[in-house]
């Protein structure tokens, strides 16, 4: 038998941050498949304005990893269609220093050989909301 009060259910709002805060991990160590992974997944439950802001991180990854694999065309889609969404969040905005990252885009899409990511992209967790609308489970 399973002792109810032992377990541990983890809230929408939990289950969200822990996926936001484990792609943000992976996004600024290199994981940034694992970073699309893990923000599409809590966008999916996402309600409200927000989604848009999260959608942009998931194009940012995405473009990422098509860039440090040589694909140019789709690294250069998905980092403006980025780009036109992070552009509309103020600088802090869930702790994401939005115009950091932005300048940091435009480094990556440079037409240079040597353009790579490089991490140093600044993130505070303790910005992150204490409330968001998630789908119903």
């Amino acid at each position: 038998m399973i002792d109810n009060e032992s377990r541990s259910v983890e809230t929408s709002h939990e289950m969200g941050k822990r996926l936001f805060l484990e792609g943000m991990h992976e996004f600024c160590t290199g994981g940034y498949f694992e970073a699309h992974d893990l923000w599409e997944e809590f966008w999916q439950e996402l309600r409200g304005p927000d989604r848009v802001f999260v959608q942009a991180l998931i194009h940012l990854a995405v473009g990422t990893y098509h860039h440090e694999n040589g694909n140019v065309n789709g690294a250069g889609s998905q980092l403006r269609k980025a780009v036109t969404k992070l552009a509309k969040y103020p600088a802090g905005h869930w702790g994401v220093e939005t115009e950091e990252w932005l300048r940091w885009i435009d480094d990556v899409l440079a037409p240079r050989e040597t353009s790579r990511p490089s991490g140093g992209l600044r993130f505070d967790a303790k910005k992150f909301p204490a409330h968001f609308p998630m789908a119903p489970r």
